[in-house]
This record gives C-alpha cells, sequence and structure tokens, in this order.
C-alpha cells in the first residue's frame, strides 16, 4: 500500500465515459504518464519566489487554491523530515497545480511551536525549520490582512458559524475566515473548525480522504497541462500549415496555388484504400484522444472542487454586504486563482464575474493598493499574499553570502 503522504503514488483509476471506445486502454496509458510526471515533478528544485517577492505563474491552468492549518503543515513537515521526502502538499504547489495560502498566524505558529513539536521526536529542531523554510515557505503565500476586514468580507450565515468556532478555538479563526473568503480547500483536523468552514450539515467523507484530494488536485493540473499541451501542438501544426499556403500565395501569386491543388488531388488519388484508412483511423484517434483526456480532467477537477466550501453568490453578497466588502472578496477569490500569479488593475477588472455593486478598473486599483491582502510585487501589478518574513530574511542574507 502506498503511504498516503508521499507525493510519487500510483494514481487511482481513472473513471472514463463508458461510451468511450478504448477507455481501459486509455486509462492504462494516462495513469502511466501521470505517473511518469509526478516523479518528475517530485525531483524538480523548489521554486523560489523572485527577489521583487513574485511568485511564478500557474500557465494555463487556474490553480485551486488550498488553506493548511497549522497542525497540518506540522504533520507534514515531521513526515518530509523522517523520510527525507517531499511529500504531496509541497511537490503539487511547487509544481503550480495549487496554491497555498496561509494567515500570518499559521506561519508565525509554526515557528513558535516547532521546539515543542520537536521535542522527543527523531526529528531535530534544526532539521524541522531547515525543512520549512527551504522547502515549504517558498511555495506558500502569507496572507497579511487585519483580522477585522476578512471578516467584514463573510456572508451573515458564515460570520455566525466563524463567531462559534471562536467560542471554541480563536486560533483557528484566522485560517477558517480566510479559506471562507478565497473558496479555498481547507486542511484541517480540527472538526470545529472544519464544520466552521463546510457548515455543520456538511459531509466531510470526502474530506477525510485529504490525501487522496490532494492528489487529485494534482492530477487535475497535470491533465490540464497535458490536453493544453495537445491543443496548442494541434494549433500549431494547422497554423504552420496556413502559413506555409499563405507564403506561397504571396510569392506564387494566387494562381501559384492551383498546381500545388492539382497536384495534392493526384496524390489523394493515387493513394490506397488502405493508406487513407490508416490516415482517417489516426486523425479519429487524436480526436478521440483529446475528448477522453478532457473527460478525465473534469472527473479530477470535479472530485476536488467538491473539497471547496459552498459560498454565498455574489448575489447574495451584494445584499447582504457593504459593496466595497463584495468587491475586496471578488478581488481575493479571482486573483488567487489567476493562471497569471500578478494583475494589473485592468486585467483583473476584466476577470472579475459580474457583481451586483461597483466594479470598474479605478475601484479595483482603489482596493488593490488600499488593503494588505494585496500584494504589489511590479509598479502596478498586484498579487493575493507575499513571502513571509524568515524566508525574505533567508534569502538576503544568502544574496549576501553570494555577493
Amino acid at each position: 500500500m502506498t503511504d498516503p503522504y508521499l507525493s510519487v503514488s500510483v494514481p487511482r483509476p481513472l473513471r472514463l465515459a463508458p461510451t468511450v471506445r478504448g477507455a481501459d486502454d486509455f486509462g492504462q496509458a494516462l495513469r502511466r504518464a501521470l505517473l511518469d510526471a509526478h516523479r518528475r515533478s517530485a525531483k524538480e528544485p523548489i521554486v523560489f519566489p523572485s527577489a521583487h517577492g513574485a511568485f511564478s505563474d500557474s500557465y494555463f491552468v487556474p490553480p485551486p487554491p488550498v488553506v493548511p492549518d497549522a497542525s497540518r503543515l506540522r504533520n507534514d513537515i515531521l513526515y518530509a523530515c523522517r523520510n527525507e521526502q517531499r511529500t504531496t502538499l509541497v511537490t503539487a504547489a511547487n509544481a503550480g497545480l495549487f496554491r497555498l495560502f496561509c494567515a500570518q498566524h499559521v506561519v508565525d505558529e509554526v515557528v513558535e511551536h516547532s521546539a515543542d513539536w520537536t521535542d522527543g521526536s527523531p526529528v531535530s529542531r534544526t532539521a524541522f525549520l531547515r525543512r520549512w523554510v527551504r522547502e515549504y515557505l517558498p511555495v506558500i503565500r502569507v496572507v497579511r490582512s487585519d483580522d477585522e476586514l476578512l471578516a467584514s468580507l463573510l456572508s451573515p450565515d458564515e460570520a455566525t458559524r466563524i463567531a462559534a468556532l471562536a467560542e471554541h478555538d480563536l486560533d483557528d479563526v484566522p485560517s477558517a475566515t480566510l479559506a471562507l473568503v478565497l473558496g479555498a480547500f481547507y486542511l484541517s483536523n480540527d472538526s470545529p473548525a472544519l464544520r466552521a468552514v463546510y457548515g455543520p450539515e456538511a459531509d466531510l467523507t470526502e474530506h477525510g480522504k485529504w490525501v487522496e484530494v490532494l492528489k487529485a488536485g494534482g492530477d487535475a493540473g497535470e491533465l490540464g497541462r497535458m490536453f493544453h499541451a495537445m491543443v496548442a501542438m494541434a494549433v500549431l501544426l494547422g497554423g504552420g500549415l496556413a502559413t506555409g499556403v499563405k507564403r506561397v500565395a504571396t510569392a506564387l501569386g494566387p494562381w501559384g496555388l492551383v498546381p500545388l491543388g492539382l497536384g495534392a488531388a493526384l496524390v489523394v488519388r493515387r493513394t490506397s484504400e488502405d493508406t487513407k484508412h490508416r490516415l482517417k483511423s489516426a486523425a479519429a484517434s487524436a480526436g478521440t484522444t483529446l475528448l477522453e483526456m478532457c473527460t478525465a480532467y473534469q472527473e479530477v477537477l470535479t472530485r476536488f472542487e467538491r473539497t471547496a466550501p459552498t459560498v454565498p453568490g455574489w448575489e447574495a453578497l451584494a445584499a447582504a454586504n457593504d459593496p466595497d466588502a463584495v468587491l475586496i472578496r471578488a478581488c481575493l477569490h479571482t486573483l488567487a486563482r489567476s493562471p497569471v500569479s500578478d494583475r494589473s488593475a485592468e486585467e483583473l477588472a476584466r476577470q472579475l464575474p459580474l457583481l451586483d455593486v461597483p466594479q470598474g478598473e479605478a475601484k479595483v486599483r482603489r482596493v488593490l493598493r488600499t488593503h494588505g491582502c494585496f500584494f504589489e510585487v511590479w509598479r502596478g501589478r498586484w498579487q493575493v499574499g507575499e513571502v513571509a518574513e524568515l524566508l525574505a530574511a533567508y534569502l538576503d542574507r544568502l544574496s549576501r553570502i553570494n555577493a
């Protein structure tokens, strides 16, 4: 049995649509491709933020957000230290398959309690903090924001659940609130905190299989990349053919295409029926493969998305909350999932869903400039969250040593 913490494991069988011919063969090939992709990702070096504090982009696929609490991070780091191997959490986040967001409180708690967590264990505090700084912090976006601000973004029902959580354990409130505001998968062992995020009636069965859920998110990211790569290749080949025809037409004139057309017709006419059949089969196979891959992608993505909290619609939020609060939450929700990690106010305003509150570029720019949960990486470009202070100090020290 595969250890649940390890980042490389045989992906579970994909339940492809039974109407797709050869689904079993395709599923086997796809599982092998995913396993190879995850193995390569596990060996990739950790991608550190830039000197300006910019995190890397995720290219084609919008990365779903994940909010871990301190206890999950503690268990994950201890396991990684004991086994000298990265876990699913770090490998998938490093590959850009999903994004990790943490409240400042959680980052502080990991360092503060590291001595207690390693006391009496085979893992030293030095090894624990070394892995924390070198593997985890580079892929964690720290959201520094006034707790009152995030609380003001909640719906009345969400605020009631968070208030009940505060009476039970105040330390869980920042992460639970952040998960709700971002609509993120909340990674926690604490049942009251999970109920505060997902609601008292929520079925947390799927959430209990959190490693498999994270792997589903990782599979979705890898499948999305494969699908976009295949589509891009088809577009490139088609575009190349079209470009070649245009160049011939430009060089020889429109009548210059006539001999080419006659030649192509002659080639097709002399082509054997067996060859024609093979070409048709190849084209049909390529189309079927794209369809099957799209089906598999939607399957694993749906499983991952089921673990995100159910958040109120924008219309309901606009009816219950201050207009500025609705716009701030929409900016956070949208920017956290943007494949390009940082966006300008103009770009973000175009990406926002339709809200029942003013959402023009000027208002979006004011939101980005005013609130600490947004970080200006470059002039006029913002991202959600920023580099942890401990990591920034570590990178600064390295730059001085290498200078």
